[in-house]
């Protein structure tokens, strides 16, 4: 099973010289652009009443002070099992949600 290091190496190296956090302290002052990215629920496929595969879940946001982040956004979505979620503005900040199994 990979780890979340793993995916926090995969995700610098599409965002560069952006930060990118892995469940950041509540007082850490963020630069955008940046991603954030947390556990969430897994997927679990059981036999013989036992797990027998499971992969972590990771939500993942991007977030940018403009809407025009379609560059990194195509990026993430290239990844293998990474879904689009959903997008919002919070405090001027873009946020762009997707979910992806590592």
């Amino acid at each position: 099973m990979k780890t979340w290091s793993q995916l926090r190496e995969v995700l610098k190296e599409i965002m560069g010289d952006y930060d990118v956090w892995y469940q950041p302290p509540e007082n850490t002052k963020l630069k955008y652009p940046c991603v954030v990215f947390e556990n969430s629920t897994g997927l679990s496929q059981f036999a013989d009443n036992k797990p027998y595969l499971k992969t972590k879940r990771y939500t993942v946001t991007l977030m940018t002070r403009t809407a025009d982040n379609d560059f990194y956004k195509d990026k993430l979505m290239d990844l293998p099992m990474c879904t689009f979620d959903r997008e919002f503005r919070n405090d001027g900040i873009v946020n762009t949600v997707f979910n992806m199994y590592y």
